[in-house]
């Protein structure tokens, strides 16, 4: 075994610590104090130095980017988490923004009509293939409403009641062709009955016997004449939006856009008792006071 690799490890030790302390010593020296042998330990240095310097500077900014990036990524997180809160928010707002404008607009409308109303909620919606609603429920029972009595809402006819069972009722709409209201033509007077279409594909209505003398135009409003007496005189039934007059026959064939859209609805009123009626109670109430008023200032004499 020869010297060097009797005391290789001590050697290797040595000169581990002998040699940076010349380079540390050589760098540290004034440049008028080098000697030979300092001169060329820096110029053996120099590259050295700088590839550690380069390594290091790139470590740094590799370790400084990604402590970069992860403190990004936790803030794109929590501005994520921020942003879905305030949508949400947003649209609790909006919702809540629209259903304030919804009782306002009901709160307007009973105040207004003076028949009888009772207000309901929609609770189930019945609807076709074409995902058309063709029937509501609403949580007003039979204690509270009765089968035919009409429905509305401020926006108009929504149709009437086809039956009540319990806590709830069954709303036939204006569009389901077993419907029939008696309306009129705002601008000319001209008369017929209001039959729903049945359509599954969209809200329609016919107007039947309307003559072909009848002038009437695409945009003229349709509301409740008030015939029969189920359906309150003046509630808007929908609009006109096409005419045909065949060559012959009595009666020419419009078609009606519902005044209201049935997949929007939330809240309707159910008119209980017409205003014709609210107002023969009031008349009946008045002159009962008034003769009991009567009869208590003109007592009757006993008769001795």
């Amino acid at each position: 075994m020869s010297f060097f690799q009797r005391y290789k490890n001590v050697i290797t030790c040595i000169l581990a610590l002998v040699i940076p302390f010349f380079f540390l010593r050589a760098n540290l020296k004034d440049a008028s104090q080098l000697n030979p042998l300092d001169k060329v330990i820096l110029t053996l240095s120099t590259p050295v130095q700088w590839v550690v310097t380069a390594a290091v500077e790139a470590v740094g900014t590799v370790w400084t980017k990604y402590i970069f990036l992860v403190d990004v990524a936790e803030e794109n997180e929590r501005l994520q988490f921020e942003i879905q809160r305030l949508r949400a928010e947003n649209n609790l707002y909006l919702e809540t923004a629209q259903e304030v404008r919804r009782l306002r607009q009901m709160l307007g409308f009973s105040q207004t009509f003076e028949g009888g109303l009772a207000a309901a909620r929609v609770v189930g919606r019945g609807t076709s293939e074409q995902f058309r609603v063709v029937r509501l429920r609403l949580d007003a029972g039979e204690d509270t409403v009765d089968k035919g009595m009409p429905v509305v809402t401020y926006d108009g006819l929504v149709g009437q009641i086809s039956r009540a069972v319990g806590s709830y009722s069954d709303v036939l709409l204006s569009v389901d062709r077993k419907s029939q209201v008696p309306v009129v033509v705002q601008r000319n007077g001209a008369q017929g009955i209001l039959r729903g279409s049945g359509e599954l594909d969209r809200y329609t209505c016919d107007v039947e016997y309307l003559l072909r003398s009848d002038e009437v135009r695409e945009g003229d409003q349709l509301f409740t004449s008030g015939a029969g007496g189920k359906f309150p005189e003046g509630i808007l039934a929908g609009e006109i939006v096409s005419i045909k007059r065949e060559n012959m026959g009595l009666f020419q064939k419009v078609v009606v856009e519902p005044a209201v859209n049935f997949s929007r609805l939330r809240e309707v009123f159910v008119i209980t008792e017409s205003p014709e009626k609210v107002e023969d109670r009031k008349l009946r109430n008045n002159r009962k006071y008034r003769s009991n008023r009567k009869d208590s200032t003109h007592p009757k004499k006993r008769v001795g």
